[in-house]
């Protein structure tokens, strides 16, 4: 009786270390992929869309906050993201609006919309401006997308960062 004791304890300290380490791994080697496109220009800014994928490569399923995206320009704070513009899509959103991600899965294409005031973008540089406006491939901005968000697990919670570079 002793032995099937301790063999059970065995074995959930194994399975429990286990999960531990799985979510471990995923906090650290949760994939951000980003990419993005300028949309309209108006007289409030340009707007741009922000096309995002979160990919899972660990065995722990994770449930996720819909991302907060920072713009940064020459390390300069231009635009965030405010979470009524965020498409999650249907098979990934839960009833809380989080998103859950399974084991070894992504979540496909979640897409924003940002707006980048005029005032950010001249604050920052003249020569900003009359790049993203135009539509040639050699003046394009790099930009530094930050995407700031929370994983949820049975044993807490944990931030998810991540920073990208993209040329628009």
């Amino acid at each position: 009786m002793k032995a099937i004791k301790y063999i059970a304890i065995g074995i959930g300290a194994f399975l429990g270390g286990r999960y531990l380490l799985s979510l471990s791994r995923a906090g650290n080697k949760a994939i951000v992929s980003v990419s993005g496109k300028r949309g309209l220009i108006s007289a409030q800014g340009i707007n741009l869309t922000l096309n995002y994928n979160i990919k899972n490569p660990s065995r722990a399923n994770l449930r996720i906050t819909a991302p907060l995206i920072k713009l940064l320009i020459n390390d300069k704070l231009v635009a965030s993201s405010t979470m009524q513009n965020v498409e999650i899509p249907a098979s990934v959103k839960d009833t809380e609006g989080r998103i859950n991600i399974n084991a070894f899965s992504e979540t496909g294409n979640i897409t924003t919309s940002i707006l980048v005031p005029w005032l950010s973008l001249v604050s920052i540089g003249s020569d900003i401006l009359p790049r993203l406006q135009s539509g040639d491939n050699t003046k394009k901005v790099q930009v530094s997308i930050e995407t700031l968000s929370h994983a949820f697990t049975a044993i807490g919670d944990f931030p998810l960062d991540d920073k990208t570079t993209i040329q628009l």
